[in-house]
């Protein structure tokens, strides 16, 4: 039996980072799209509609159709979300999101109401660090924030300094 990938998602400014599991059975077309986008590196930020919500931006525009669909997340699930530009007011670009979610409130929303994302990847292990930070973009704004693979040992608390 093969080990599930992960990916890490990190806030390398604040040196805190967490390991997720990709749910490869359940979305195998959006895990295998974020995989060869791997890595990313976009500024996080604190999601206005969605409650306890972080997401950004790819940074190579992709689609993926609906998988795993769903508006119902818990603190620790991780999606992707696609809409063309225009459709919605106010958003006349593209957009092509990793969403983290943080805690039970959460629910992926945009001006006209909630929306649904491609549930893909559940964070592992001890969260509480990485979710702080995530509180804390509420009032400090936006944050440094990567997407990567990741070695899968379990780890990932931490992330190790680049340079």
């Amino acid at each position: 039996m093969t080990e599930p990938r992960r990916i890490l998602l990190e806030f390398p400014d604040e040196c805190v980072s967490v390991e997720a599991v990709l749910l490869e059975d359940d979305a195998p077309r959006t895990c295998r799209a974020v995989w060869e986008h791997l890595p990313s590196g976009n500024p996080a930020r604190h999601a206005i509609y969605s409650g306890s919500e972080i997401y950004a931006l790819w940074s190579s525009t992709f689609i993926v159709e609906a998988e795993n669909r769903t508006s119902d997340v818990l603190p620790g699930d991780v999606g992707y979300y696609f809409q063309r530009g225009g459709v919605q007011y106010g958003f006349p670009d593209d957009l092509c999101e990793v969403c983290v979610f943080y805690d039970r409130d959460a629910v992926p929303s945009m001006p006209g109401g909630p929306i649904q994302i491609n549930l893909f990847a559940r964070v592992t292990g001890d969260a509480r660090p990485f979710f702080e930070v995530c509180r804390r973009m509420r009032l400090e704004g936006q944050k440094a924030f990567r997407v990567s693979s990741s070695a899968q040992d379990g780890s990932g608390q931490r992330a190790k300094p680049s340079g």
